[in-house]
Order: C-alpha cells, then structure tokens, then sequence
C-alpha cells in the first residue's frame, strides 16, 4: 500500500517544518516536522515500511493521513502510482513585458523622500530625445506591452507627447504618466484622453499643510487636487499612490478616505522606500506601519512555477534612468545592468545582470531559502537591499517576523 499527496498538491520543506501547497484550490497548509518526514517518506516507500497502521504509537501518523485524505490533498493507493511530476510546473524564461521610462531627473517639487533624488535643480538628463523613441520601439520588438513615462516630474519633459505617440503607434496595450499632477491643464487632459494614456499621482495627505511640508513646494496640493478633478470630470482613468513617512504619518486614514470620495481605488499608503532621499532615518514614521508578511498564504501553478525561476516582482521589468542607465526596478537605483547609450536594449536584456536580477528567488535570499513558504511569499529587493545595513541584494524581508529555524511568527 502507498500514500501519497495529490497530483495538484507539492510540498515544501523548511528548516524546521513543512507546507503543502494546493495548486488546485490555492491554499498552503503548513505542517510539522514529523508530518514533513512522514510525507517525504511516503514519497519513496510503500506505507508498511514506514509505520505499523496497527500499532498505538503509529497512530498519530495515521490519523494524520486520513486527515489529509479528507481534505482531498492525498489518497492511499494499492499498487504503486505513476510518479508525480517532481517540482513546479514548467515556466516559460522571462521576457520584457514593462518598462518605466524616466525622461527626466527635473521636477518642480523637491519631496523629502524622492528615490531618485530629483529637484528643480536636477542636472542629469543624459538620453537625447531619438534615442527615447527609438529606445520605445525596441522594447515593443522584445515584448513589452506597458510603459510608464515618470521623473522626476515628466511633463516638464519639452517633448512628452510625442513619446506617447510613437508608443500609441508601436501598439502599447497600456500606456501611463506618472505626474505630481502640479502641471496638469487642459491641454494635457484633452491629448491623454485622445491617446487613451492612464494617469497616475501621488498624495500626501488630504490638506496643503501636511502635503506641501512633503513636496517641499507651496500651493502643489492645490495645483495637484485641480488637476485630479480635471483628470476625473474627463473620464480618463485615474491612479493615486501615497508614501508615508514621518511628516505625514497621521495622514494614512485620511488619504483613504480621500480616495473613497474622489471614486479611486483605495489602497494603504505605502512607507517610505530606503532609496535616494528616502534612505534616512529620520524620515521613518513610528506610527504607522503597513501590516507584516503573516499568514493565510495562497498561490495558483503559475505563481508557484514561476517562484521556482524567477522574481515575483522584478521579472520582464526594467526601469530607464533620465542618465540612460537600465535597472530592474525604479528603487534599485545601485543594481545597474547596462546603459542605453552605449548598448542596444536587446543587449542589455540578455545581459547576465539583469538576467541574474530577473532569476533572483527566494532560494537564494538569506532566510528565506529556509522558509517553506517561500513560494507563495511576496517579496520586494530593494527594500530589503535598503534596509540591509551592508545593502546587500539577497539580504531578507524586513517586513517578515517568521523564524522558518523555529518555526515560530514573532511578534
């Protein structure tokens, strides 16, 4: 007699327990260490070899069998079944699929925290413009179906609009600006509804007081709330993202609140990212805090295949600097994979270190390769890599309070 897990399920070992994931229903059960030894041994040998189903001191181990049998993540079988196919499900290698464009490091507002460090003052843009339209033509050849043109403040960008169009032309599927909204007429309305391009903002709080101490720049949320009304009377799809950091971490609730009033998806303000300005202590807010990696955890067969091989987050991304440099993610400003000035995209992402960066997995990051969720876990680089006092790439989440060595979630 046999006993084994179902086709649609996989488990997973940790350093102390285990977890069956169940790619049919999407949830992870997490199991013990002797359930663990237990399952891993069936998986080699017949059910007599490994315990006596008669004996008072197998019967644990049998009860839990039958347990799962109930579930529908096992079954006993008679003969000896086909082998289930070991591991994830194949996956396709990544390709292009967005990309982020920062035409310009200039912006009129001068934030606190900024990732790349932008201002009025800002001197770094490097990319002549043929080589942003060119640049759009070739990542449409190698696949990718999204761009987000971004800054520092992009519509400072003399020539914008005709990066927009030649991505209309080139057949982007989704096309987006992301703008403090400061410069935002009717003009610019008018030709992103024609061009059907989605905006994206950012609001700090739901008064000037508070916003403006962020943006460092007086009468920004005035100019950015007028804006957002023209964006939504005109139907244009509307995005509105927010950071907290000390200077306005009473605000979450109230930028919420805001959001559900203008009619746009709400979201929990994120925190500020260890990245450019944003990397200093004391921007830290120590009220507020986004919710830690905790329990239930769920996946399907692509997200657990791709798990395998690559980043949940990072892979068929790549982020453009106003300076021409190409990295896999806009807050992983140090992880340089090619310039577009010097090398064709084609290139660059082919290259070994946007390669590597693409297949970085929780197999290889510190703690996380011992954790039996790491498969169905989110995970951000740069904000670990930020947060890592050596700025280590593979250094652990943050925002995880999970000792997979104990198998206990710490407060």
């Amino acid at each position: 007699m046999y006993y084994r897990l179902q086709e649609y399920c996989r488990l997973v070992a940790g350093a102390s327990r285990g977890a069956i994931y169940n790619l049919q229903t999407g949830k992870v059960l997490s199991v013990n260490q002797g359930a663990l030894q237990l399952l891993l041994a069936c998986e080699q040998s017949p059910l007599e070899d490994i315990l006596d189903i008669q004996a008072p001191e197998d019967k644990t181990f049998v009860d839990f069998l039958h347990r799962l049998t109930g579930m529908g993540l096992g079954s006993l079988y008679l003969t000896e079944p086909t082998p289930a196919k070991a591991g994830a499900p194949d996956e396709e290698p990544p390709k292009l699929n967005f990309l982020w464009l920062e035409i310009t490091a200039a912006c009129n507002n001068r934030c606190l925290h900024c990732y790349a460090t932008s201002g009025p003052c800002a001197d770094s843009d490097a990319v002549p413009h043929e080589r942003w339209l060119s640049l759009i033509g070739e990542a449409r050849a190698a696949g990718a179906a999204a761009i987000q043109l971004i800054g520092g403040e992009p519509l400072l960008y003399p020539r914008w609009r005709e990066l927009v169009e030649k991505a209309s032309a080139e057949g982007y599927e989704f096309i987006e600006i992301f703008t403090n909204a400061t410069l935002v007429d009717d003009d610019c309305v008018a030709f992103c509804k024609k061009h059907n391009v989605n905006i994206a903002t950012t609001i700090y709080a739901d008064n000037a007081t508070v916003h403006d101490r962020v943006t460092l720049n007086p009468g920004s949320f005035a100019a950015t709330m007028g804006a957002v009304e023209k964006i939504l009377a005109t139907g244009i799809p509307l995005r509105i993202a927010s950071i907290v950091m000390k200077a306005n971490e009473h605000e979450a609730k109230n930028i919420m609140d805001l959001c559900a009033r203008l009619g746009v998806e709400v979201t929990p303000p994120d925190v500020v990212r260890p990245t450019g300005r944003g990397d200093d202590k004391d921007l830290l807010p120590a009220a507020y805090a986004k919710p830690p990696i905790r329990p239930p955890f769920y996946t399907d067969p692509e997200t657990f295949a791709r798990a395998h091989s690559c980043h949940s987050c990072l892979h068929g991304k790549i982020a453009v600097t106003a300076a021409g440099d190409v990295i896999p993610c806009i807050f992983a400003r140090g992880e340089i994979c090619g310039n577009i000035l010097a090398t064709p995209l084609a290139d660059v992402l082919n290259g070994q270190r946007l390669q590597q960066c693409w297949h970085t997995t929780k197999d290889q990051v510190d703690k996380c390769k011992d954790c039996e969720y790491r498969y169905a876990c989110t995970d951000c680089r740069p904000l670990a890599q930020g947060s890592d006092a050596a700025k280590r790439w593979l250094a652990c989440s943050v925002d995880c309070p999970y000792n997979p060595y104990t198998g206990k979630w710490e407060e």
